[in-house]
């Protein structure tokens, strides 16, 4: 009796593939990961869709959310200061990051005092996500 082949070859070459970086992989180390969990700890829902009046859980564990930098440490953000930190969902993250392959987000930043760069209101940053999501939503 014939049989068919169980679906573990895609699987074992999905193991061998090596994920590409992005050049920033010394900057995301133990103290990032725990950096971000506290800041989802004291911040548990996304602060885009709460903004909009969403109640979207990122509260560490699973695949549910991320902390993001506003300002992207590959231009030159502040990797540690909480005023450069945003909680999202995933796909509030993906929005922004989708729109970051262009350059920055359409807010005004300042120099911290690590001269590094933060975004001058966080209020502004969500604001400009609100108005991303919310024409992807739309479309």
């Amino acid at each position: 009796m014939p049989t068919i082949p169980k679906a573990t070859h895609s699987r074992l070459l999905k193991a061998k593939i090596q994920r590409q970086g992005s050049g920033m992989q010394d900057v995301y180390d133990s103290n990032w990961a725990k950096t971000s969990r506290t800041y989802r700890i004291l911040n548990p829902l996304c602060e885009v869709c709460r903004a909009v009046g969403l109640l979207v859980d990122v509260t560490p564990g699973g695949y549910k959310g991320c902390v993001d930098h506003m300002v992207p440490v590959s231009l030159g953000g502040n990797v540690y200061n909480r005023d450069n930190l945003l909680a999202l969902c995933k796909s509030c993250h993906d929005t922004k990051s989708n729109y970051e392959r262009n350059g920055i987000g359409a807010f005004d930043i300042a120099l911290d005092a690590d001269a590094k760069y933060i975004p001058k209101r966080r209020e502004d940053v969500v604001a400009w996500l609100v108005t991303l999501t919310q024409r992807n939503r739309d479309a």
